[in-house]
């Protein structure tokens, strides 16, 4: 039951939010390259530097995106006004929002993979270096994880708010935030969840810690969104 309501789900799915990660993935490649290319490539750190450049960039990129997917999905709910008629289905309601938050989830992994790729093509043309496997596939994926506490938080205010307006605002600021707020010196601003995918690259120290906190915070707020969706009377 649970596979054919992915599929439902699946077909649902408006053109754009097919597209968003291939949009996602060029941004990023095309920011950290051309930055790179222009002030980076001649520093102590070389082609490596390419790297940090991404590290500038990749949670504003994948957090904008996460905020588009779930703007979207809820939105073509809300719009069609299908609320209803899909939480009168025969399946646990709690399931249709895990299905919903399953793919967005689902989408930043291609924006990984596309990500991985693009990387990788620049690297060899770029130069002769041996392709750097570890950070080149870890700084996308630990990112895209960490990003789960927002997937909900986005998701659950897109489904409470049927004019999409504030929930795209609250994930544009927490987009831009995501920039600095990992840099900040107070640690109580390191547990925010916008701070969750710059604080688990693999650039930064003690990565692995933020991994698992985003995780575990992410799992909580699934399961919490999960449960209010299901209590939750729609019009």
């Amino acid at each position: 039951m649970r596979l054919e309501l992915m599929r439902a789900e699946g077909l649902k799915l408006k053109r754009l939010c097919r597209w968003i990660p291939f949009i996602q993935g060029s941004i990023l490649i095309s920011m950290t390259a051309l930055e790179w290319y222009l002030y980076f490539r001649q520093g102590p750190g070389g082609v490596y530097a390419g790297f940090a450049v991404m590290y500038m960039f990749i949670s504003f990129v994948f957090l904008l995106g996460i905020t588009l997917l779930a703007s979207i999905i809820a939105g073509t709910e809300h719009e069609t006004r299908a609320w209803k008629q899909l939480l009168a289905m025969p399946v646990p309601k709690g399931s249709i929002y895990l299905t919903k938050l399953a793919w967005i989830f689902i989408l930043q992994l291609c924006t990984v993979v596309i990500t991985v790729v693009g990387m990788s093509l620049i690297w060899i043309l770029y130069t002769n270096e041996p392709l750097p496997w570890r950070i080149m596939l870890l700084q996308p994926l630990f990112v895209c994880l960490s990003s789960l506490p927002m997937m909900a938080i986005q998701l659950w205010f897109s489904t409470i708010f049927s004019n999409q307006a504030l929930p795209l605002a609250l994930g544009i600021f927490g987009s831009i935030s995501s920039l600095f707020l990992a840099r900040s010196s107070s640690s109580l601003i390191h547990f925010l969840p916008w701070s969750y995918p710059a604080l688990s690259s693999p650039l930064v120290p003690g990565h692995a810690q933020w991994l698992g906190i985003s995780l575990g915070v992410g799992i909580l707020l699934s399961t919490m969104g999960a449960w209010i969706f299901a209590r939750r009377e729609f019009e």
